[in-house]
């Protein structure tokens, strides 16, 4: 009788070793998106095999928020490219309307430079307002007087 449950114990051990053993493939897809499967993909897509015991984990929500965060960055590049690119051919059309708006721009800078005590500027890299301390204010109001003589010296 404990020969027969040994036997049996050791029948149902061997017959599930194969499906603990099973291969899984991990890949990405060329929209961004990770899959598990237990092919490996067609074609030359690299692929990695993955464990399939223990707790099993996903990074999917992960590799959508990097997915996400990609497709933002290139929304803002491309937005940032159309905008470099309109301001260009503007320059390029208009010259003179664009430097007596650059200069009139200049030149209120300059008054807000030097009769503001505070001066709060957008940050570009996270969008927070952010209060300039001196030496800063010193270099924006050397580097605007430095445009304003281009200005006098253009006429405008």
């Amino acid at each position: 009788m404990k020969t027969t449950g040994t036997l049996l114990a050791a029948l149902l051990l061997a017959s599930t070793t194969p499906v603990l053993a099973e291969q899984f493939y991990k890949w990405v897809d060329d929209q961004g998106v990770t899959h598990y499967d237990s092919k490996p993909p067609q074609g030359q897509r690299p692929s990695e095999a993955v464990r399939t015991y223990g707790k099993a984990s996903s990074d999917q929500a992960a590799e959508l928020e990097r997915l996400e965060q990609r497709r933002q960055a290139n929304a803002r590049a491309d937005q940032q490219a159309s905008e470099q690119a309109r301001q260009e051919a503007r320059e390029r059309d208009h010259p003179d309307q664009v430097r007596q708006e650059r200069c009139a721009e200049q030149r209120k800078n300059l008054d807000l430079l030097t009769n503001r005590p505070t001066l709060r500027i957008k940050n570009p890299d996270t969008g927070a307002m952010e209060v300039i301390d001196q030496a800063r204010r010193e270099k924006m109001l050397a580097d605007t007087r430095k445009a304003l003589e281009f200005c006098d010296a253009s006429g405008n």
